[in-house]
């Protein structure tokens, strides 16, 4: 295990990271889901083509109306429950078409966050077939980043932090959707740091995920604050730098801006 690495601009990211971990949350990183969302909202050109498609074709209609009776503010298990009958429906009538994934994803999903009692076993179990049904798809792709995440962080696995973070790796290396790489190697390096297991691997899978560009950098820019972190201390500088100059192009208004250009300013000068 490595020292404990004190982070100066991202004193918070630390605290954030473990707190949820170890106090029963099975997020941990508490952006995950947002970051899930926007990805399904605007990285899916499947899901943008059945929206596009869904006047005047009975399928795509039903799963239009089961994902609003989900969403109904506020959420309710009694809307959820509606929408799962008819998820049910057309995931049984053909589990392989948009609509069938899309519907299978909704499924486990259902069980993760929208029950008054989520049953987690059952996202768990439901995630993970989905990731396995359809490979290199959307829908299996972001199953997966929920199962990984749940396997994270799951208090009552048997199995050891390290040694649940390595069988996940060799699944994450299926991956194919830039976006979801780009998530996978964000929630394994945040175990790596958030754990203290290892600022090496952190940094290999933090870097990883850095790299990959975001169409929505704003998600980004606690991962570019400690990528520079992290880069400044295994003696990655151009690294450190780019990350930063990264920051304030994204965190228009953050607090923070003055910090990070000083200590731009201080890495040039070295």
């Amino acid at each position: 295990m490595c020292p404990r690495l004190t982070i100066r601009f991202v004193t918070g990211i630390v605290a954030v990271l473990a707190a949820p971990a170890f106090q029963g949350s099975l997020w941990g990183a508490g952006d995950w889901e947002e970051e899930a969302l926007l990805l399904y909202n605007s990285g899916s050109p499947e899901i943008n083509e059945l929206r596009a498609r869904s006047t005047g074709n009975e399928r795509l209609k039903l799963y239009a109306r089961a994902l609003g009776q989900l969403h109904v503010q506020p959420m309710r298990e009694e809307n959820a429950l509606l929408a799962k009958e008819t998820f049910d429906i057309l995931f049984e009538s053909n589990p392989n078409d948009q609509v069938g994934m899309a519907s299978a994803y909704y499924l486990a999903r259902i069980n993760h966050k929208h029950l008054d009692q989520p049953d987690l076993e059952a996202a768990r179990s439901a995630y993970r077939y989905i990731f396995e049904s359809y490979p290199s798809r959307f829908f299996g792709e972001l199953a997966f980043l929920k199962y990984l995440l749940i396997e994270l962080y799951n208090e009552e696995s048997t199995q050891s932090v390290s040694n649940r973070i390595a069988s996940l790796e060799m699944l994450g290396d299926q991956l194919t959707i830039p976006d979801m790489i780009r998530g996978y190697h964000r929630a394994v390096g945040d175990a790596y740091l958030g754990y203290e297991l290892s600022y090496e691997k952190a940094y290999e899978h933090l870097k990883a995920s850095y790299e990959i560009k975001s169409s929505v950098p704003e998600t980004q820019v606690e991962l570019m604050l400690t990528v520079a972190e992290l880069a400044e201390l295994f003696g990655e500088k151009d690294v450190a730098i780019a990350a930063l100059q990264d920051f304030l192009k994204a965190a228009n208004g953050d607090d923070r801006r003055g910090e990070v250009a000083l200590r731009i300013a201080a890495l040039n000068s070295k």
